[in-house]
């Protein structure tokens, strides 16, 4: 059953030291129930009780093992594994739950395995790794170790060249779902990339969108929830595209412009920002 979230907590502050952010954009929960955040222009890596306690950071700026340049998506594996999106090195890097490097691969280009804006990125249950292309306009599915499964384009005769799909997220079915930052609607795809849908429509009433963001999950009862980049709310669909509700709109702690943000399995909701992470609950 879908409903309004109210906030309940906030951690974190624009700088440089440990638990400061400058900029960041994505954030995911590992199994352990902590939560990793790309911090992105303070180029590193940051892990976080759910209370926002700071436990550990890794990575600097460079294009070597473990340094990153623009880094966009975050997640993890079934087994605490990190995996980063940077959008300017179109690299995919891999590290333990505690930071240590193990692989990567990705190179700029729009072949098979290359990347031209690698931003979204998120595991499915099998462990396999989908990477939203946003200026390639497509999306691959990869191995954890990196060998490429699947690459479809998100461009077609239901959208536009204008097409700039900037992050998605997979459902219990395999089905993946991708928001569309111009187009203000969001694609669904079966698991072999078949496209199957959209809904959404440029406004600010009830299932419409402003200008999207990254920001797009879906729980294992079948509710999509969609950051609103323009006006500043977050959305609640069914997985066929039904309007549910919003909210965050409104009150001292409505957002600004958020943009990445992950579940818990208890229903919380947090959420990047501006330099802030805030959170929601039942």
């Amino acid at each position: 059953m879908a409903q309004p979230l109210v906030y309940q907590s906030q951690f974190g502050s624009a700088g440089t030291g440990p638990g400061q952010f400058n900029t960041p954009y994505g954030i995911c929960l590992d199994p352990n129930g902590d939560l990793i955040v790309a911090d992105t222009f303070n180029y590193r890596v940051q892990k976080f009780t759910t209370s926002g306690t700071f436990i550990s950071q890794w990575g600097t700026q460079g294009s070597g093992p473990g340094q990153f340049g623009t880094l966009h998506g975050v997640c993890v594996d079934s087994s605490g594994n990190v995996y980063t999106a940077d959008w300017d090195y179109g690299k995919i890097q891999k590290f333990t739950n505690n930071g240590t490097y193990l692989t990567s691969w990705g190179t700029k280009g729009s072949g098979p395995g290359q990347f031209n804006g690698a931003c979204g990125i998120t595991a499915d249950a099998s462990n396999n790794i989908y990477v939203v292309d946003s200026l390639n306009q497509c999306i691959q599915k990869f191995t954890n170790t990196g060998t490429l499964l699947l690459k479809f384009t998100t461009q077609g005769s239901w959208d536009t060249a204008s097409s700039c799909p900037d992050g998605l997220c997979v459902d219990q079915a395999g089905n993946i779902y991708t928001p569309d930052l111009f187009n203000y609607c969001v694609y669904k795809y079966s698991s072999t990339g078949t496209y199957l849908l959209k809904w959404g429509t440029k406004g600010s009433g009830p299932g419409q969108f402003g200008l999207l963001s990254c920001g797009i999950s879906v729980t294992p009862s079948g509710v999509v929830y969609i950051s609103d980049f323009n006006n500043m709310v977050m959305h609640e669909f069914t997985t066929n595209g039904a309007f549910l509700c919003d909210w965050g709109n409104t009150g001292p702690q409505a957002f600004g412009k958020f943009d990445f943000f992950c579940l818990s399995p208890s229903g919380d909701a947090y959420c990047v920002d501006n330099n802030v992470i805030k959170v929601f609950g039942p």
